[in-house]
């Protein structure tokens, strides 16, 4: 007789519930693991998905009413009895707080951001909330080497759970660059902002269409915020640019197994973020997915950007916020089509080192020495 499955809830009232990194990576991997995996988040139906059972909140963007939803998470986690729960937010560590007090289950937090970047009132609340959490959660995992400072005076030990590629959807490669190919589809995914890159890009295109270029740019995600998706239609309309410039989501949300054919389609990936704290201590998850796919990087030159692209020889990086320096990039893979190939077969070789298996693995080897902690008393390295 096989003993039960350890049950295990995740909770975040600010990620959609088919966040990669919550559930294709690290839920998918603990229900392959043989946990009872639970996600109770913001959506518009309870349902189970994939073996994975999902227990839906209200949806809702403006902080405050996060908060007030926080209750009713604490009621849904509390009723599930879960032998583990891992809070994605912060904010929710006051009722990850109240679940380990009356349930006497373990506590997990993934530390998503640098926090300190989030402005000096709320990312000072943010630090405060972790710095008590630290005191009594069991662990922490964090998504960015570059987070270890955090946590490392801290009493807590923490595991580094980097947020490497997983194949969702049909991740079948596109077709190795070929002799004479010269790059024209341009490509970028993810959360759209002016931060994120969204007004070079816009500048971008305007350059591509005054110019009479043949490039086309390719944006895959949603923007959030209103004011930006105005500004950008805009300047989208008075530029003439929608036969440059396509927009796919943009105020949706883009499921990620529907982004397969768009990378397929690509010649080069883009990532031209501005320097914010945030983006100068982390590798966005799109240079794994670019790399899979076999996309050399067009990115801001940040200096552990560029250290990435410098190691993997996979792209080139300029200076944020100047569209002219990529089309430069550009002009000399167009006169030197050997060196875009190059970069292309270095960007797929590289993919090989950045998979989510052994991560994944990883996850539910800690999940296990958590919770046998909780039972035999063995320590837990983290």
């Amino acid at each position: 007789m096989t003993a039960p499955s350890h049950s295990i809830t995740h909770l975040t009232t600010v990620h959609q519930p088919f966040d990669p990194r919550i559930f294709y990576k690290q839920l998918a991997s603990l229900r392959d693991a043989g946990f009872d995996t639970h996600l109770i988040a913001p959506h518009d139906r309870t349902e189970q998905v994939q073996g994975i059972s999902i227990h839906a909140l209200p949806q809702s963007t403006a902080r405050w009413r996060r908060i007030a939803l926080h209750p009713t998470a604490f009621r849904m986690a509390q009723a599930l009895n879960a032998d583990l729960y891992q809070v994605h937010d912060p904010e929710l560590l006051p009722v990850a707080f109240l679940l380990r007090e009356a349930t006497g289950a373990r506590i997990v937090y993934d530390m998503h951001e640098n926090y300190r970047a989030k402005g000096p009132i709320w990312g000072r609340a943010l630090r405060t909330l972790e710095r008590w959490a630290f005191r009594w959660v069991d662990h922490v995992l964090i998504a960015e080497a570059s987070y270890r400072s955090i946590v490392e005076d801290g009493p807590v030990s923490s595991t580094y759970i980097p947020n490497y590629f997983r194949p969702i959807g049909d991740a079948r490669l596109g077709a190795p660059a070929t002799a004479g190919h010269t790059p024209t589809r341009l490509l970028y995914t993810g959360t759209l902002s002016a931060s994120r890159g969204l007004r070079t890009m816009v500048g971008l295109a305007a350059r591509i269409q005054r110019a009479g270029r043949p490039e086309t740019i390719n944006l895959v995600g949603i923007c959030r915020y209103e004011q930006q998706r105005e500004w950008a239609q805009a300047q989208i309309q008075e530029e003439n640019l929608r036969g440059i410039l396509s927009r796919v989501g943009w105020d949706t949300y883009v499921p990620p197994s529907t982004m397969p054919p768009h990378y397929r389609r690509a010649d080069v990936g883009l990532a031209l973020f501005e320097p914010h704290p945030n983006h100068r201590g982390s590798i966005p998850t799109k240079f794994y997915e670019y790399l899979h796919y076999g996309l050399p990087l067009i990115c801001s030159d940040i200096p552990r950007w560029r250290r990435f692209v410098e190691r993997h020889a996979c792209g080139a990086v300029v200076p944020p916020g100047e569209p002219a320096a990529v089309l430069d990039v550009l002009d000399e893979w167009r006169a030197h089509p050997e060196r875009y190939r190059e970069r292309a077969e270095r960007a797929r070789a590289a993919a090989s080192r950045y998979r989510w298996k052994p991560v994944g693995q990883r996850l539910a080897t800690l999940y296990r020495q958590v919770l046998n902690e909780k039972v035999t008393g063995a320590s837990v390295t983290g």
